[in-house]
């Protein structure tokens, strides 16, 4: 869902550029990975979790992922998916969910090495897949 924010675009509308730009890191948090510095830095890797709705437990939030093709199985995704699970138990949240294209193995499996308790479920061409950030790894 959130992809398109992060890949090159040749314009953005108002609205894209609020919903890439506005994080409260309460119920939207974006992380970012970037090499070089200065003029010569760039941004090679980004995830984001958006809060699914419920203000009261359990809450969860949905994540998105996005990683330049050069620097793919480098583990970017799976530290970014730390992270933002660490933010995300820190906030209260009790699980991440993502949907993940069912070809997509490679970040099927970035959740599944994540080391919390996962479940996944397929519908149609796509896995929805869930994490729980507090239960225990088995």
């Amino acid at each position: 869902i959130y992809t398109r924010f992060f890949h090159r675009k040749k314009t953005l509308t108002d609205a894209d550029l609020k919903a890439a730009t506005e994080i409260d890191f309460e119920n939207v948090v974006a992380l970012v990975v970037t090499i070089g510095e200065g003029e010569e830095e760039m941004i090679i890797g980004a995830a984001r979790y958006v809060c699914l709705g419920a203000e009261k437990p359990p809450r969860s939030a949905e994540v998105a992922f996005t990683v330049e093709d050069d620097y793919h199985r480098q583990g970017i995704a799976g530290r970014l998916l730390r992270h933002l699970a660490a933010i995300a138990g820190e906030k209260g949240l009790s699980r991440i969910e993502a949907e993940v294209l069912a070809e997509n193995q490679a970040m099927i499996g970035v959740f599944e090495r994540s080391g919390l308790p996962t479940k996944r479920r397929f519908e149609g061409g796509t896995v929805h897949v869930t994490m729980s950030l507090s239960e225990s790894a088995a």
